[in-house]
């Protein structure tokens, strides 16, 4: 059945949009690259953080060009500036918490104070909407200029301020409203998805740069295989319900639509993310030492990657449509029941556990074809 025509206020996501986009790509990779280049606990948690600045910024951009459509030269210009600063964000992103700290702090906020100007600049001819904007200048800088001070401290004082700029980023749209904004469900529900189409694309990229050279031995090729059909599961598992995710949304009330919108998608994507990059970072160990044991921090990107982006599944479509998704919340704990054995076999068998779990949960929707949200399982 094709999806429902998109009404007059709604539109698709346009090709700034996606070109904007191509920063992220390379901002996931770095993510990853700066947990390998730290691999400890203290660099997962690092990782954790920088992901979530990075998200944070994503996320800002997306409410604004969902709730206007300006497409001026001035608007343009002032994009391409962000793109600019974006990359210069991302290029030292491996050394946020290092030598880098203070390029990083200071491109973060350049990218959230040209956010604030184009906010302001997209309701130039609304005042209502301009005060509302102006209102919120607090909150949208507090938390960039939070990592900029962290760049001048030392370890733990650097973290603590890390976790209140995270506090503030998430915390200001709860505590203060979505006054002001104008969702667009279409739009917003097909740009979330870009982003998770990035994230996937980054498995991919670790795969293949894990296999890279070692793909004539049979034990790297196989575990390449296994590791695009669980990466596979988790597009199914998502895009499997996306035709009616629009229209959800479409039917609340516009007060609550912008809250739904917040958490389903603000907040609840982020743990989908977080989980494809994790698992990213997991499978590519996996695949480069298959016939060797993961390390415990491996093994819990491995198998606990997959299990957090099964357990967001369950987060993100109780928060939509008020259902739980039980097929999800299984798999995600039967995922997590496999951390433990991952530090005591081979890469490659965790990896076959991993893979068989997912594919289990593909086979079990297709067979049973669940109804969740009004939807039935039907991928693009």
């Amino acid at each position: 059945m094709d999806p429902p025509q998109r009404p007059p206020d709604d539109r698709a996501v346009g090709a700034l949009e996606l070109f904007f986009d191509l920063v992220f790509v390379y901002s996931m990779s770095q993510v990853t690259h700066l947990i390998e280049e730290q691999p400890s606990w203290a660099g997962f948690g690092h990782g954790i953080l920088a992901l979530v600045a990075i998200w944070w910024a994503w996320v800002c951009y997306t409410w604004l060009t969902n709730t206007s459509a300006e497409a001026s030269h001035p608007a343009r210009t002032l994009i391409f500036l962000a793109m600019s600063a974006m990359l210069v964000t991302s290029s030292s992103l491996a050394g946020a918490f290092g030598g880098e700290a203070m390029m990083f702090a200071l491109a973060l906020l350049t990218v959230r104070l040209l956010h604030v100007v184009l906010l302001i600049y997209s309701a130039r001819r609304n005042t209502g909407r301009r005060r509302t904007f102006v209102r919120l200048l607090p909150i949208l800088l507090i938390g960039p200029g939070l990592v900029v001070l962290a760049a001048t401290q030392e370890s733990p004082r650097r973290e603590v301020l890390w976790l209140c700029a995270v506090l503030v980023d998430f915390g200001g749209p709860a505590l203060f409203g979505m006054g002001g904004f104008h969702v667009r469900p279409g739009h917003f529900v097909e740009r979330h998805g870009s982003i998770v189409i990035i994230a996937l694309g980054e498995s991919i990229f670790q795969m293949g740069r894990a296999a890279t050279g070692d793909l004539s031995r049979a034990d790297v090729l196989v575990a390449v295989v296994l590791g695009v059909l669980a990466s596979a599961a988790m597009w199914w598992a998502y895009f499997g319900l996306k035709h009616g995710a629009a229209a959800r949304l479409r039917r609340a009330p516009a007060p609550e639509r912008a809250r739904l919108a917040r958490d389903a998608y603000s907040y609840l994507h982020l743990p989908l993310v977080a989980g494809i990059i994790w698992y990213s970072l997991g499978v590519g160990e996996a695949i480069a030492h298959p016939g060797e044991p993961l390390q415990p921090l491996s093994g819990l990107a491995l198998c606990g990657g997959a299990a957090l982006f099964y357990a967001g599944e369950v987060l993100y479509r109780w928060r939509d449509h008020h259902q739980l998704a039980t097929d999800r919340l299984v798999t995600s704990v039967v995922l997590i029941g496999l951390i433990p054995m991952a530090p005591t076999v081979p890469a490659l068998t965790i990896l076959v556990a991993v893979t068989a779990v997912s594919v289990a949960f593909v086979a079990w929707e297709v067979w049973r074809q669940p109804e969740i949200g009004g939807a039935r399982p039907q991928p693009d």
